[in-house]
């Protein structure tokens, strides 16, 4: 009878983040890249899954829910940053920019870091997602049509189309010498 009690418990909203807080954390920070501000998305994250917590049937594991609200969290906020940016000048653009240059980051590779989530960026948010869920978290294609919901040739796709513009992008900067500037963007002056 305890087991079926404890099987039945609901977790409290304390221990829904603190079991799974570090997680969703990580993957919002490999989503955003270095520099991001992921904190207002881990709150929108957290704010989502505590309410929809009580209509949790236990289909799945709770740790696949909250990855699936996490992705779909994180793509609504890629949309706002996209249709944002679009908005935005080019001198907020360069003053953003240049903002990044000038932080510091302790692991030896900074520079390749930060093009490679300057890349990602510049990705619309479906090949970011699937690309980072691949190519820095690790799950299989097959994994990834089944958190997101998508045909696995759709994903697919979308990770070999994610990659190119991503390889096209480092090769425009590299080959224009800027490094961590986005193409088309100059670079500020320290």
């Amino acid at each position: 009878m305890a087991l079926m009690d404890r099987l039945r418990r609901r977790p409290s909203p304390e221990e829904v983040v603190k079991a799974h807080g570090a997680y969703v954390a990580r993957l919002l920070y490999r989503l955003f890249g270095p520099g991001s501000d992921i904190d207002d998305v881990y709150q929108a994250v957290f704010v989502e899954v505590l309410r929809a917590l009580p209509g949790f049937e236990g289909r799945a594991k709770l740790s696949t829910w909250i990855h699936r609200i996490t992705l779909n969290v994180a793509y609504q906020e890629m949309r706002l940053q996209t249709r944002e940016r679009a908005s935005r000048s080019a001198e907020d653009l360069e003053c953003a920019t240049a903002d990044l240059c000038h932080e510091r980051d302790d692991f030896a590779r900074a520079d390749s870091r930060r093009l490679l989530y300057a890349g990602l960026a510049s990705l619309d948010a479906k090949k970011r997602i699937a690309v980072v869920l691949h190519d820095v978290e690790g799950y299989t294609l097959k994994e990834i049509s089944e958190h997101l919901g998508r045909p696995l040739q759709t994903v697919a796709s979308q990770v070999r189309a994610g990659r190119a513009e991503l390889a096209r992008f480092v090769a425009e900067a590299e080959s224009a010498g800027r490094g961590l500037t986005a193409p088309g963007v100059r670079e500020a002056k320290a």
